[in-house]
């Protein structure tokens, strides 16, 4: 016994020495934004990022930063990445669309039907933890009104609490499954950003493929095959081809 409280108090210590790191590191890439120092704020956060600690947050402030050093391409991923932790930030999504005014390319994208946008959007509302709480709730509160069902005395009552409890039950599914959407957006990552000046985009994986158009630093291109060094991209106006992978980060 006194070996596993030994084991959960260095665990603990470890912890929390990590957490105090961590913030320390935050306060000195924030001092370095304010001073005006972006590239030694980059460094910090970028060193946060090797430790496998993902934010949402690091990557808004990282796109702060790069924007502020007119590293427009990058400060567009790391937005973008941003909102692919947390969809409902406003900021970011403001920061986002400033940047993108800076972009060479207008590309119109392809209209969609009012129920799939809506539907989108709806979706991207909330990140895979939101729907997946949400989903735990409703479970739970199924179970409560199955409860009152079994224990009800009335036929009428009975009805009502059969109604509720399928409906939350519909409900409950729908948002495991928006979870499970929003956890493959985030793991599956298909998207990416031009980080190269101008690319030639080729209908085949080869530099001897014909050359169909030309697109630019910071537009977002959706990453529909691979094949050696290359990417198969689709534009949001439709147009596909090939591009080399250096050319493209994934977001």
């Amino acid at each position: 016994m006194k070996r596993i409280y030994m084991i959960l108090v260095l665990l603990l210590s470890g912890v929390m020495t990590y957490a105090a790191d961590v913030k320390a590191l935050e306060e000195e890439a924030a001092k370095m934004y304010q001073e005006g120092e972006y590239q030694k704020a980059i460094d910090l956060y970028n060193e946060m990022l090797s430790d496998d600690l993902e934010s949402a947050t690091i990557y808004y402030n990282l796109g702060n930063c790069y924007y502020k050093q007119g590293e427009v391409a990058k400060a567009i991923l790391n937005y973008e990445r941003a909102l692919l932790l947390h969809p409902g930030d406003s900021d970011a999504k403001y920061n986002l669309a400033m940047a993108q005014k800076s972009t060479v390319d207008n590309i119109k994208v392809l209209p969609e039907l009012f129920l799939v946008r809506w539907y989108n959007a709806f979706v991207t509302a909330f990140t895979a933890d939101q729907w997946a709480y949400i989903s735990v709730f409703l479970l739970i509160g199924f179970l409560v009104v199955a409860v009152l069902f079994f224990h009800a005395t009335s036929i009428s009552l009975k009805k009502s609490w059969f109604t509720l409890g399928i409906i939350m039950l519909l409900v409950a599914v729908m948002t495991i499954c928006f979870a499970l959407k929003q956890y493959h957006r985030v793991t599956d990552r298909d998207s990416g950003i031009i980080m190269t000046p101008s690319v030639i985009v080729r209908g085949a994986p080869d530099n001897s493929g014909t050359e169909l158009f030309v697109v630019h630093e910071g537009l977002k291109v959706q990453v529909i095959g691979s094949l050696g060094e290359w990417y198969n991209v689709r534009l949001a106006d439709g147009n596909e081809g090939w591009i080399a992978k250096t050319d493209l980060e994934k977001i």
